[in-house]
Parts: structure tokens; sequence; C-alpha cells
């Protein structure tokens, strides 16, 4: 694996401002750091600047690696604060599905804690749904039903399916977004 190439002498070398340990962990970290900026944003150039963004923050902070251990961690934390001040001065949408989705093999310990976390704060926010949004919520995110089939399964109007799944979305994003801004006020 590529991030066991940075050892502890290339993260002191950065620290002290070598740029070829810089460049070096630059190569390694950026597609990971992209690949997560582009999974919440959904935009090429956004993800882009976003990564841009992790780098610029690293080399300007890199006196503060002296005695971090863990690399990965520590860019994945920028790389996190990046994406929230992000979300929160644009006003991104953000898209539910992908947040939800499954864990990827290649996550880190970290990174799976954390999307678990997630899952279980939306179904949090979807148990306390009135109980036919959540019933409609969990036919087509969960048993991966279309509204057409909701719809018939339960008697129901399509219109009615879809307003359901429009306010079931509507309650996550609101919950994601104040959970997002007592982060960025926490942090």
């Amino acid at each position: 694996m590529l991030i066991n190439l940075i050892d502890k002498d290339t993260i002191d070398a950065l620290a002290m401002g070598s740029r070829q340990a810089f460049q070096q962990v630059f190569s390694v970290f950026y597609p990971k750091v992209h690949a997560f900026a582009l999974g919440f944003i959904k935009n090429e150039a956004d993800a882009d600047d976003i990564a841009q963004m992790v780098f610029i923050n690293l080399w300007t902070k890199r006196e503060k690696l002296q005695g971090v251990e863990n690399l990965d961690g520590y860019i994945y934390t920028i790389a996190k604060h990046t994406v929230l001040n992000f979300i929160a001065s644009r006003r991104v949408t953000i898209d539910i599905d992908s947040i939800a989705e499954p864990i990827t093999a290649g996550a880190s310990p970290q990174e799976q804690i954390e999307a678990s976390d997630m899952k279980l704060l939306i179904d949090m926010i979807v148990a306390n749904m009135p109980p036919q949004r959540q019933t409609i919520y969990r036919m087509s995110r969960e048993q991966g039903l279309n509204n057409d089939a909701i719809a018939e399964k339960l008697g129901l109007q399509k219109k009615t399916v879809e307003n359901h799944l429009n306010l079931a979305l509507g309650d996550i994003r609101k919950m994601l977004k104040i959970l997002i801004l007592l982060l960025l006020g926490w942090g």
C-alpha cells in the first residue's frame, strides 16, 4: 500500500520544510483526499479545490506535524474539516444516499467508524419520523423499491409517496446541517 511509503522520517522532514517530503506526501494522499471530497460534494472542480486547500493547510501548518504518528488520520481530519467548512460556506446540498452507502473495503478503521456513526445518526432521525414517512423511507432506501412499487404496496398515490420521501430527506438534511454547524462551532 502506498501510504506505508510515508514513514516517520518523511513526516519529520515535511515538518522541517522539505519540499521533497511534501511532494511525496502529496502524491500518496492527494487521490485519497480528492476521492473523499468528491464523495460528499459530487463536483469534480470543487473536490479539486478542497483537496488543494487540504494540502495548502498541511504545508502552511507543517511544523505541527512533529510528533504526529498517524499521518493518514491527521490528513483525514484536515480533509473532514475542510469539507465541512466548504459545505457550510457554500450551502452545498448533501447527498444522503451516498452517505448511507455501505463502507468500502479500502476505508481506514477511522473512516469505517465515522461511516457507521453517520448511518446510526440517519437511522435515529428516521426512527423519529411519523410512522408512514418512516415506512416509505425504509421501503425506498433499505428495500430498494421505487415509488410506484411503494405506492402499490401501501395503497397510496405515487405523489403521496414522493411527498413523504421528500419530507424524509429534508428532515435528514436539516439534522445533518445542524450537526455540521455544531461540529464547526466546537471544532
